[in-house]
């Protein structure tokens, strides 16, 4: 599958929050409680408007045949805040290519991510490393995970 990797620009905003949004809701939302369901749209939608502020994050997009598939989006030079891939090309190594293009344009030599439950596989997959068990706050659960780079 071929795909292009881009830094985004205000005209795709958008279109990455739909994304991110769908995603959300597909994957991530049904492995919480009800408390943890309201607290992560609600987590969502404000870190989106910070999202859309390029002073605070960084993001590159991919694309196949001018549809946005997937976006990164990180702050702090190397913590993941975002990283949603459309459904349909799940397995496509989208998601591996947008962090790998991430490493690249930040230059961070460890990444940190606070995985949902749903997405731990794949970061385990490109070689994230738990640094503690599941944990909740309001109900959200993921596993903070790090990527040393340098090694």
């Amino acid at each position: 599958m071929e795909f292009i990797l881009e830094k985004v620009t205000h005209k795709d905003l958008d279109a990455i929050l739909k994304l991110g949004e769908s995603v959300n809701e597909e994957h991530v939302v049904p492995l919480l409680n009800a408390e943890g369901q309201q607290a992560i749209r609600i987590a969502f939608k404000s870190d989106i408007d910070k999202v859309k502020d390029p002073e605070i994050y960084s993001v590159i997009k991919a694309s196949a045949d001018n549809d946005i598939i997937g976006y990164i989006g990180w702050r702090e030079e190397n913590y993941i805040g975002h990283l949603y891939v459309k459904t349909d090309y799940h397995g496509f190594g989208v998601a591996k290519q947008l962090v790998e293009a991430m490493i690249k344009m930040s230059g961070a030599g460890v990444i940190r991510v606070k995985a949902s439950i749903y997405a731990l596989g794949f970061y385990r997959k490109v070689g994230f490393k738990a640094m503690s068990e599941e944990l909740s706050v309001n109900s959200i659960r993921y596993v903070p995970m790090e990527l040393n780079v340098e090694s």
